[in-house]
């Protein structure tokens, strides 16, 4: 019956072993362990004639790696695939399923040159390939391959398709599904805030009894935690000029009605109050208050006219600022409202009936520069200057137009390049998502890039159909164009016949309409703070659209995974010292309103994660990091014996062993008592999850199963 059993329990282990083989990760496609002068579960081949030197590259990898494969290639050999390195690890595959490979690679002795990858299992007519160009900087490639058969042991091989340079290959892995990866050490620009605009509607918003006002108030600046705010520069704030004097201002002759509170003035607007409740409302507060000019006061304008275009009449810029001055002054004087930003043009480059001014970028420029000095003199230097908020993000077909080739032109003086604060647009003539947000991007010139105004106007659509416009605005403004604020179109507005694009709708009967485009949009107001910085993501798939942000800490990773396609599943990366994954979702199912998911599982060893991404819907993935985790002091570390890191611990701790062996762990507490134990480990680096297991001090007994002998350490668990 006793050799029953070691019967038993060798069949037992055989079978575990063969199943562990069979699944994904790829083992050891870090290129971190060795065996002598080679890789183990890899093979370098060159048959037929081909002549290869491989070796092990030690220096210039990528950030987290020791080793990597250099492959030396001399002469293809015969055919092209006779030099090669495959991995040995064969892994399951189903039908029908998709997987995605994903590697680093660089060349030496040339500018690019190609690497093809396969992907394929011992069945006939499995074999894929994908060519790859490879450049001389490392770089993160991937591709992925939807498996033809059932198999059970697929793998993966590099062809090496040129001779007389030299490849290297690094962190090879193979995830089921679609990949979205991210590079949280490659950041881009910092976040600046998030809002709209109330340049509009206010008067029918304090129309509403004070309940009904307080809850869309509510809605857009407490429960959107925004901090960005826009509204008009009246053109009728001077109805007359005050005198020929452009430096002697008679307040008297300003007229502040729009500004005011005054139910019996039809022009009033209630401004002052309106942004005064927004403010005491706003959970972390307004960083940014924007001022904003559709037009000059019509005796200043080319065609005396508050609306129909015209523009500033010639040398008229010292009274234009004074107008604007002014604004700022009597906001703080009257209002108690610091204005942060001031724009003195609202779509120079569209023609429109409405309040506007038609500026060239020439005589905006006079406007800027004139501007900027008189700030300066009245010492309101701190106040942002955005320009040139056109109509179009950019117009490859038109040097007059949009906010690209405006910044363009404008930026060729040195002086209005060194006064303009941030570069403004508006997303309008982007309705397909195909502009080139990277020309706007490098026109700024490292300037920070802000989308003051954006929605897709008179449409009634709530609809995530509707949402997916602006999430593409987001995340390929801040994926592509350099941009580090966004702001939507407006806050509130009243439903009425001609569509709406606001945020929060109320319907004449009292009604509050939230489209789905508020919900999404907490995605970004609520989770994406000033501060973080944009980090590089990668995803291979069409109809998805991603994008990372990371917080200054870096304590915290924000991914967005928006999918305007089918159903599918997705392998998400883990990054090092994940503890927690945050998943937030908004689609078209009525319940899905930026509803917090506890559906994503994982432990501390794995890389990655799969989830369900359901059709046309919007998902935040939040990861809380432990940054203990991601550090370990060298110096502490003995290669000679088993070291473990960090202690005390909260979550977890990793043992670093001096070589590879089966090792065997225990854990117990202080009366003895056994608490944990793993199976065998063959790793040089073992992660040890202790989340569940009471405050308190532990011990732990490392057995080394060849030798039968053991370690003793201890940690603390707090």
């Amino acid at each position: 019956m006793r050799d029953l059993k070691i019967f038993l329990v060798i069949i037992f282990a055989n079978c575990v072993f063969i199943n562990a083989q069979n699944q994904l990760p790829l083992e050891n496609g870090a290129f971190e362990i060795t065996n002598g002068s080679n890789f183990i579960q890899w093979t370098n081949q060159a048959n037929n004639g081909g002549d290869v030197n491989f070796s092990i590259e030690t220096e210039n990898l990528i950030a987290g790696s020791t080793k990597a494969l250099k492959s030396e290639i001399i002469s293809l050999g015969t055919n092209n695939y006779d030099v090669s390195t495959k991995s040995d690890f064969g892994f399951q595959v189903k039908e029908g399923k998709k997987y995605t490979v994903s590697f680093y690679a660089k060349i030496e002795g040339a500018s690019s040159r190609q690497m093809k990858l396969v992907f394929s299992s011992e069945i006939a007519d499995s074999y894929q390939g994908q060519n790859i160009w490879i450049t001389d900087t490392w770089q993160k490639h991937s591709h992925t391959f939807t498996a033809p058969f059932n198999a059970d042991s697929n793998k993966i091989k590099f062809w090496y398709m040129q001779a007389g340079v030299t490849y290297f290959l690094d962190q090879v892995s193979v995830v089921p599904g679609n990949l979205v990866s991210m590079e949280p050490s490659e950041t881009y620009q910092t976040i600046e805030g998030f809002g709209a605009g109330i340049k509009r509607r206010t008067e029918y918003l304090y129309a509403l009894n004070n309940s009904l006002r307080e809850q869309i108030e509510t809605y857009c600046f407490k429960d959107l935690e925004v901090n960005m705010i826009r509204f008009f520069v009246y053109h009728d704030l001077e109805p007359e000029n005050d005198n020929n004097n452009p430096f002697d201002l008679d307040t008297s002759k300003l007229d502040w009605t729009r500004y005011d509170s005054n139910p019996n003035n039809n022009r009033t607007r209630f401004v002052g109050e309106a942004l005064n409740n927004a403010f005491s409302l706003s959970k972390n507060g307004f960083d940014h208050v924007i001022g904003n000019c559709n037009s000059a006061p019509a005796w200043l304008k080319t065609n005396g006219k508050h609306n129909d275009g015209g523009t500033l009449i010639s040398g008229g810029e010292n009274e234009y600022s004074e107008f604007l001055i002014a604004f700022l002054q009597g906001m703080k004087s009257r209002y108690n409202i610091d204005v942060t930003a001031i724009s003195p043009t609202n779509e120079p480059d569209y023609e429109v009936s409405y309040e506007s001014m038609n500026t060239t970028p020439s005589e905006l420029n006079s406007i800027i520069k004139n501007l900027d000095t008189r700030l300066n003199s009245a010492s309101l230097n701190y106040i942002k200057i955005l320009s040139p908020e056109n109509y179009r993000v950019y117009d490859a077909n038109n040097s007059n137009r949009s906010a690209t080739n405006y910044i363009n032109t404008m930026f060729a003086d040195p002086l209005v390049k060194s006064a303009i604060d941030v570069v403004a647009t508006h997303t309008y003539a982007d309705p397909n998502h195909n502009t080139n947000w990277n020309a706007l991007k490098t026109a700024a010139s490292s300037k920070p890039v802000w989308v003051t105004e954006s929605a897709n106007l008179k449409s009634e659509d709530i609809s995530m159909v509707d949402a997916a416009n602006y999430i593409k605005w987001m995340l390929r403004g801040f994926n592509e164009g350099g941009m580090t604020a966004y702001m939507m179109h407006l806050f509130y507005e009243e439903e009425d016949d001609n569509g709406y694009s606001s945020l929060v709708v109320w319907k004449t009967n009292g009604e509050i309409i939230l489209p789905k485009r508020y919900h999404t949009f907490k995605h970004f107001t609520n989770l994406v703070k000033k501060g973080y910085k944009v980090i590089k993501t990668e995803n291979a798939q069409d109809d998805v659209v991603v994008g990372a942000f990371i917080s200054p800490n870096e304590d915290k990773i924000v991914l967005q995974v928006f999918n305007e396609g089918a159903s599918q599943d997705f392998t998400l990366q883990i990054p090092k010292g994940t503890t927690v994954i945050k998943h937030y979702i908004t689609s078209d199912d009525s319940s899905q309103n930026f509803t917090l998911q506890n559906d994503v599982s994982f432990t501390t060893d794995d890389v990655f994660t799969s989830v369900n991404v359901d059709a046309l819907s919007l998902h935040t993935f939040v990861y809380e990091i432990d940054k203990t985790q991601l550090k370990i002091d060298e110096n502490k570390i003995d290669e000679k014996v088993i070291t473990l890191f960090p202690n005390p611990t909260n979550n977890s701790f990793s043992l670093y062993f001096p070589k590879i062996e089966n090792y065997r762990i225990a854990i117990y507490q202080v009366d003895g008592k056994q608490v944990l134990k793993t199976k065998s480990i063959q790793n040089l680096k073992q992660t040890i999850d202790v989340s569940s297991l009471s405050s308190g001090i532990y011990f732990i007994k490392i057995y080394t199963k060849n030798k039968g002998e053991f370690t003793n350490l201890k940690f603390i668990k707090q």
